[in-house]
């Protein structure tokens, strides 16, 4: 294969659309729950999986979104702005979240909650960008 750098990128690609599943999965719960319905075992149980190997594929993107940017960049000497900016969102990202589990602060936990949930969202309009705009 003679561009392994954007197989790494399709790797990171599919990390983050799965990590991109645990908040919608969540608002569909909030969903239920404040329609006082039972929620579904199957999206329980979804949910719970994710919750459970969140961290993990995240730092798979992380690793994923490095092996990419230097073997691309080995390649073809060129850094896209949106994968920089997808990259160092995605770093920014693993930090707090990885600081979300140490903060014992109440008020700063949501306040990290709420910036890590931003974050993530701009990490896929920027992931979007660079894959979709190509810059």
């Amino acid at each position: 294969m003679n561009n392994i750098g954007g197989i790494f990128g399709i790797i990171a690609l599919i990390c983050i659309l799965y990590l991109a599943l645990r908040p919608i999965l969540q608002v569909i719960l909030e969903q239920f729950s404040q329609k006082g319905k039972t929620v579904p075992d199957l999206l329980e149980k979804l949910f719970q999986f994710l919750t459970k190997t969140h961290r993990y594929v995240g730092f798979i993107a992380v690793v994923a979104v490095f092996l990419h940017f230097a073997l691309q960049y080995q390649q073809y000497g060129v850094i896209p702005l949106a994968g920089l900016i997808a990259g160092l969102f995605l770093v920014l990202q693993s930090f707090l979240g990885f600081g979300l589990t140490k903060q014992k602060d109440e008020e700063r936990l949501k306040k990290m909650a709420i910036l890590h949930r931003i974050l993530g969202f701009l990490i896929i309009v920027s992931v979007l960008t660079h894959r979709i705009v190509g810059i």
